[in-house]
């Protein structure tokens, strides 16, 4: 048996419960390992609350991403070995449990060099600002802004692209985010509850604007960087903390020449997994070159799950939480 954090019926954080559960057999093409750390994501209070894009049957354990070990491998999956290191995104959860059970080939290794902590948010954190710069085409050079920059996601982004040679503006709700930010590269820092963010990026930028924006959170900072964005500009739309999802005018994009990108990491490594594994071959090659660092602002048991999503919704956290079901495995 095994203990997974279970939610019955879609609702607060605070449904979450311990349960014993049998520990999950591998199927043809399946492979089972054992959780030594999962991240926590605003997906993951999404699907609780039954508001995510998928809605798993209830009752489901949730959790969208870990990094462990492989404990069983199914007929069909060979190409995995029981020990090998291995981190992973299934789309309908089931992280929040000291075993998980996913398809072959929706699992990546994870080298040595990776510790555990960085894996377990390695595919949603780095994958997506990796992902969103190549999907948006950013240059060594160029003039970039990550919004939500305190997070987990804006962490990564800012890391990366300090990597690719970016000049990063870092904007976030908080100054200690904003210290964060800072510690990790970003060259500008913008607090956009105190400050006019378009404004601020006009005038840090000679009049210019920037040519390339992470957006996490949506709203009204969302139009905010859209309009101190540089002519021929190129944003990926991440996410929306703010919960007020955006509606751009296409005139505005038409005077600029601009473009809005939308950017699902997930959903590339459910459709096309070897463009995934391409996306992660490029980002464990920067860490080969100049190390990541794991911002891990919580680290939680099984039986705290609950308490480091509701952490999350009140959009408290500076950098990644992890669930840990057995801290000694770290």
């Amino acid at each position: 048996m095994m203990r997974a954090a279970v939610v019955h019926e879609f609702g607060p954080p605070e449904g979450i419960v311990l349960e014993d559960r049998p520990i999950p057999a591998p199927g043809p093409g399946e492979i089972v390992a054992r959780v030594h750390a999962a991240g926590v994501n605003f997906a993951d209070v999404l699907m609780t609350a039954g508001r995510y894009v998928v809605r798993p049957p209830r009752p489901f354990v949730p959790g969208l991403e870990f990094a462990g070990v492989v404990t069983a491998v199914g007929p069909g999956a060979e190409r995995w070995r029981v020990g090998d290191r291995v981190m992973g995104a299934p789309t309908t959860g089931g992280c929040f449990a000291e075993y998980v059970c996913l398809p072959a080939d929706k699992a990546f290794a994870a080298p040595e060099a990776l510790p555990f902590e960085l894996a377990a948010g390695f595919l949603i954190g780095h994958g997506t600002a990796a992902f969103s710069f190549r999907r948006t085409g950013l240059k060594p050079g160029e003039r970039v802004l990550v919004t939500g920059a305190g997070g987990g996601v804006g962490v990564a982004a800012i890391d990366v692209a300090k990597r690719m040679g970016a000049w990063v503006v870092a904007a976030a709700g908080s100054a200690d985010k904003l210290a964060v930010a800072k510690a990790h590269g970003a060259d500008e820092l913008i607090d956009y509850r105190a400050q006019d963010l378009a404004k601020e990026l006009k005038a840090r930028t000679g009049g210019d604007g920037v040519d390339v924006v992470l957006d996490t959170v949506g709203g009204a900072v969302f139009d905010a960087a859209l309009r101190g964005m540089a002519r021929w500009g190129r944003m990926a739309v991440v996410g929306f903390a703010s919960g007020d999802i955006p509606r751009i005018a296409a005139e505005y994009l038409l005077v600029k020449n601009l473009s809005v990108i939308g950017v699902g990491f997930g959903g590339l490594m459910a459709e096309d997994p070897a463009s995934a594994q391409a996306v992660i071959d490029d980002l464990l090659a920067l860490h080969a070159r100049e190390p990541f660092k794991a911002e891990i602002a919580g680290r939680y048991r099984l039986d705290e799950a609950s308490a480091a999503l509701r952490r999350l919704a009140d959009r408290g956290v500076t950098g990644k939480l992890i669930v840990t079901p057995d801290p000694s495995l770290l």
